[in-house]
């Protein structure tokens, strides 16, 4: 058994990363991502971002759900650069909605491994079979997935 990844020091190390400033943490209780999530936010001083209640609120977001793309993804939340972390969580809803888009898990997936802007971004979601097996090589020594599963308890 590999050793519990203390999740505090995780989003530290992340926010000093040069590259591959972006993670996924899979988590197989949904009804306490968002809460997880804030929590984390708390504990490491980021900030956390619910995109859910995010395009409930804002309806110019909820307006462009059916052609939001994940390349539009990472450009709205770099614009959140008061944050040396934003955590992300909600962020099924875009999945359903990308899963028409052919090729856009890969994209996802890319742009965790080629991100090099600010905020640092963690996103926290449910258990995505692809992610946690798809090898991330660009920067082999940095991780990319986390299983909720694997972490200390905050």
């Amino acid at each position: 058994m590999k050793d519990p990844i203390d999740m505090l020091q995780f989003v530290a190390e992340l926010a000093r990363r040069p590259r591959g400033r972006a993670a996924v943490v899979l988590t197989q209780d949904y009804g306490q991502e968002a809460g997880w999530a804030g929590s984390l936010a708390e504990k490491t001083q980021s900030e956390h971002l619910d995109l859910l209640a995010e395009f409930h609120t804002h309806m110019d977001l909820a307006a462009r759900l059916g052609s939001f793309t994940v390349a539009e993804l990472f450009r709205f939340l770099g614009q959140r650069k008061q944050a040396r972390v934003l955590i992300v969580s909600g962020l099924e809803f875009l999945f359903a909605t990308w899963a028409s888009m052919p090729g856009s898990m890969e994209q996802f997936a890319t742009q965790l491994e080629m991100w090099r802007g600010s905020p640092a971004l963690l996103f926290v979601m449910r258990h995505v079979p692809t992610l946690a097996s798809r090898p991330f090589t660009r920067h082999s020594e940095l991780m990319f997935v986390v299983d909720q599963r694997e972490t200390l308890a905050l």
